[in-house]
């Protein structure tokens, strides 16, 4: 069995479905209730469960768990405390670790960021790139940077075999991608404005140098990472995940205009005289092909897109974030 901390969020909820419907038994543990009820429609296993409450782990029966993964996450996306991002990001992974060590658990998968890297200008970015990074998300970077060192100290003294999943940008159907203050008011992401203008057939004009290219992972090449990593047997150690393709926002929003189209499809302009993206990265991924048997398989816009359509459409993996009225982005 899987346990998965931090179930009930973005990326929990498709991770523990998905798994269900492959027959993978998981437990889905984390905080809110409305998820509880959406994974007991599904006859997914739930308990409530804190990573900062050590109470909670007293009462999680170890029988049966050969693996935990951990999605807790406070994110830089999300206005928070920063006492907060190290509460959860880093004593919350230490108290997964050190549970698992207790209970004779060999694997542990904790999901990291690849902001580490946000301050790094190369052509491709390894595992084996020095962390660099500057900006208002610092304190977040920090708190994943020392939870994956809490990893490295566990696999080096207690042998473990634990894993650290850099993730890049996670794109997919109920991802929040621009900035969620505590009021509930939302600062929409370029992303989101070229969606929402995609669906409405209005005109989308990219700005800055579109020679400066992205790299993204979409929502369910995670959710195979996650389970590649979780039975990976001696793999351990620090894994980028990202698609190992990067666009241009350019590139991404004429996908965007082809695959939402309604009645008129947008018109696509380009002023690179105006600011666009400052810096592109580029993720090898080639450590979790040899290591995790891991390979994305949404590389292609298109792909991505029209997968992200159908679960759009469906509704079934909506956010439970609280927007102020209006607020919301049509993304979500």
């Amino acid at each position: 069995m899987i346990a998965v901390v931090g179930a009930t969020g973005y990326i929990g909820r498709y991770f523990c479905s998905i798994m269900q419907q492959k027959g993978v038994d998981v437990l889905a543990l984390g905080r809110s209730k409305k998820v509880f009820d959406f994974f007991k429609k599904q006859g997914i296993k739930t308990q409530f469960f804190d990573v900062t409450d050590q109470n909670c782990f007293e009462q999680l029966s170890s029988k049966n768990i050969d693996a935990i993964i951990d999605l807790s996450a406070c994110l830089a996306e999300i206005e928070t405390p920063v006492q907060q991002f190290f509460m959860v990001n880093t004593v919350g992974a230490y108290n997964i670790l050190e549970y698992a060590r207790k209970h004779d658990i060999d694997k542990v998968i904790i999901t990291s960021t690849h902001k580490v890297y946000n301050d790094v200008y190369q052509p491709i970015i390894s595992e084996e790139t020095p962390i660099n990074f500057t900006g208002d998300h610092s304190p977040y970077i920090i708190s994943k940077i020392a939870a994956e060192n809490f990893v490295t100290y566990y696999n080096k003294d207690f042998h473990m075999h634990a894993i650290a999943l850099r993730l890049t940008g996670v794109h997919g159907y109920g991802e929040v991608l621009g900035h969620l203050n505590a009021d509930g008011t939302y600062t929409k992401s370029a992303f989101e404005i070229f969606f929402e203008k995609a669906l409405k057939g209005q005109p989308i004009e990219v700005w800055g140098n579109q020679k400066i290219k992205r790299d993204h992972v979409y929502i369910k090449d995670v959710v195979s990472a996650l389970y590649a990593a979780a039975i990976s047997g001696d793999a351990h150690g620090i894994f980028n995940i990202a698609s190992g393709v990067a666009h241009s926002q350019y590139e991404e929003a004429c996908v965007l205009a082809d695959v939402f189209q309604r009645d008129k499809k947008s018109v696509v302009t380009l002023d690179e005289s105006k600011p666009g993206l400052k810096r592109g990265y580029l993720y090898s991924i080639t450590k979790a092909e040899h290591e995790l048997n891991w390979r994305p398989q949404y590389t292609d816009l298109h792909d991505m897109y029209e997968d992200y359509k159908k679960e759009w459409l469906k509704k079934t993996f909506h956010n439970y974030h609280y927007f102020a009225p209006g607020q919301a982005p049509e993304t979500l």
